[in-house]
């Protein structure tokens, strides 16, 4: 097996057992008997479980930003922001069980998942960015600039995501993903009713 493919071969791997069982409940030496391989061989790529897991992270991230753009069709700013959010938390529950690993602050300030986290920040904001332009574009939002709007767009809603956590715990169940995200709709027709007149 090539080393490109035995790495995917391992990320896949983990992907399902993290999916599966969660990744806290899960150990090396379990990824690692089911792929018939011996520890030492998966050590050779992963270093520890962070690093796994911050491949994991990574790939689904980048697996579901394929998809990212299938909001463009649609027709005004406000339903495509809505869709992205929906995607959100659509994402949030197809992979409940990998991102809740992130409810320690120990896991999130890791500095193996800054350049994840680093990426995520740059879709967010370029998903945010041309839906605005779209929409600018078509003469329907008024701004002066994309890039500040698109940053005040997404801090509103971490504010949200914020005040919500903060009441409940680290990393909410999925109900309570469920009304951040109702929250978010209604603050995001705001906003882009805001931009609009």
């Amino acid at each position: 097996m090539r080393q490109d493919t035995k790495r995917d071969a391992i990320i896949e791997a983990a992907k399902k057992r993290f999916s599966h069982f969660g990744v806290s409940k899960t150990t090396m030496n379990e990824i690692a008997d089911d792929l018939a391989i011996s520890k030492a061989s998966l050590y050779y790529y992963f270093p520890d479980k962070l690093n796994l897991y911050a491949a994991v992270l990574q790939h689904i991230i980048e697996a579901e930003n394929v998809h990212a753009s299938s909001y463009q069709d649609e027709p005004t700013p406000e339903k495509a922001i809505h869709l992205y959010l929906d995607n959100r938390i659509r994402f949030i529950n197809k992979y409940y069980n990998i991102l809740e690993y992130l409810q320690s602050s120990a896991i999130v300030s890791a500095k193996e998942l800054k350049p994840v986290f680093d990426k995520v920040r740059t879709n967010q904001l370029a998903s945010v960015a041309s839906i605005l332009e779209k929409g600018k574009s078509a003469g329907s939002l008024h701004f002066e600039n994309i890039t500040r709007t698109a940053e005040l767009f997404l801090a509103c809603m971490e504010g949200i995501r914020a005040s919500i956590i903060t009441h409940n715990n680290f990393f909410p169940d999925k109900k309570v993903f469920n009304a951040i995200l109702k929250q978010e709709k209604e603050l995001a027709s705001i906003f882009i009713r805001g931009l609009s007149i």
